[in-house]
């Protein structure tokens, strides 16, 4: 299984039968302890599905606490997916569309 690390601790696995991305990050427990878990984010059939998923997740992990007049939203989603995509030509290229 081949590994696509992504940023925000999300990453994509990919194996023969679909593109599945995940999420890894640190929660807390009803005891106050901070533990290491995982989310699976969705099961994808190429891998532009899953990055187009990833991306609308970095705009709702980063505006999800925002406040804003509608131009400085618009300005601030397309500096948000600008970070999201940074490195991922490279990567994408690797993958045929099927």
């Amino acid at each position: 299984m081949t590994t696509i690390e992504l940023k925000n601790g999300y990453y994509i696995e990919v194996d023969s039968l679909n593109y599945t991305l995940r999420q890894h990050y640190y929660g807390t427990t009803k005891d106050g302890e901070e533990r290491e878990a995982f989310r699976t984010c969705g099961y994808f059939g190429d891998i532009r599905q899953a990055i187009k998923k990833y991306i609308i997740l970095t705009q709702l992990d980063v505006l999800s606490e925002e406040r804003l007049s509608l131009e400085s939203y618009v300005k601030s989603i397309e500096q948000v997916n600008k970070i999201a995509l940074q490195g991922l030509e490279s990567v994408l290229s690797m993958f045929p569309v099927k």
